[in-house]
């Protein structure tokens, strides 16, 4: 019994130095871990990978691997320029060690509140540099559509969620690739200054509208698409087919729309055949996200 005591105190001993030098060695990785070349290095790569140029007029370090940049301006020349107050990426600092990727993305439209306007995503991957399979989850909380979309929306508030993967191709860019699922809620939207064939242009606004895809590569099934407000109600399927840029994507959707009394008013003011109200009308919606044709 005593020769077995004295085994257990053997080890408890060795067991609480390893422990101790353990705890040591991680704390100085720590603190001298290369946290600057790696900022510059996770900001590199994302504008690389996402085609914005992003810049900023704060940037800091939080240990451990938390990079915040704040008073950002994402811009795009077919896009024009959005500005966030917070852009923050957390870095799994383990996998990073082995060449991996583990990424943590907060984006904050007004730094004053954490509850809306809102985008948070996990990236993960097998190399720092994004290069082969990537994937992507995420959501977006009380997004404020007005400032995205500042053209046509002058209100609406979006909230959802995704997953998806992607592969990237080093020269190539990234594409979609194995299952995904994207789900979106719009509330209280109103779209101004929608352009017609006869130079005037059109409001139309919905309470909610939902939109949700199942994709598979770079396809994806619209298996769900409705909305309904004061100036009527649609509902819709059909595909997507996702393409570099975005705005070249074609769309193959069936929609039926069921005008409402708000829209009968203002379809009449600008010089549109009069649609009955409550009466279902059924369009084709072809073409590109940027481009799309409309008929009967």
């Amino acid at each position: 019994m005593e020769v077995s005591m004295k085994w257990a105190e053997g080890w408890t001993g060795s067991l609480a130095w390893l422990a101790g030098g353990l705890g040591v060695f991680a704390l100085c990785l720590i603190l001298t871990f290369p946290y600057g070349a790696l900022q510059s290095r996770v900001m590199r790569e994302l504008q690389y990978h996402s085609g914005l140029d992003i810049r900023s007029t704060q940037s800091a370090v939080r240990f451990p691997g938390i990079f915040e940049w704040r008073n950002v301006t994402l811009s795009k020349p077919e896009w024009g320029a959005l500005q966030l107050a917070v852009l923050q990426t957390k870095v799994g600092l383990l996998r990073a060690l082995i060449g991996e990727l583990g990424l943590d993305v907060l984006i904050q439209a007004d730094d004053s509140s954490t509850a809306a306007g809102v985008a948070r995503g996990t990236v993960t991957g097998s190399s720092l540099a994004l290069d082969g399979r990537v994937s992507v989850k995420g959501q977006f909380q009380q997004v404020d559509l007005s400032t995205l979309l500042r053209r046509y929306i002058t209100r609406g508030t979006l909230n959802g969620e995704f997953f998806q993967h992607f592969e990237s191709i080093p020269g190539q860019g990234s594409s979609m690739t194995g299952d995904g699922v994207w789900r979106v809620e719009v509330k209280d939207l109103t779209m101004d200054q929608i352009p017609l064939s006869n130079g005037l242009t059109l409001s139309v606004g919905f309470t909610r509208i939902t939109t949700a895809l199942s994709c598979r590569d770079a396809v994806c099934e619209v298996t769900e698409f409705k909305g309904e407000g004061q100036d009527g109600s649609f509902s819709g399927e059909g595909k997507l087919t996702v393409r570099q840029p975005v705005q070249n994507s074609q769309l193959a959707l069936t929609v039926t729309i069921v005008p409402g009394a708000g829209f009968a008013g203002k379809g009449t003011a600008l010089g549109m055949p009069p649609l009955p109200v409550g009466v279902p009308l059924t369009v084709k919606v072809l073409g590109t996200v940027a481009q799309p044709r409309i008929s009967l």
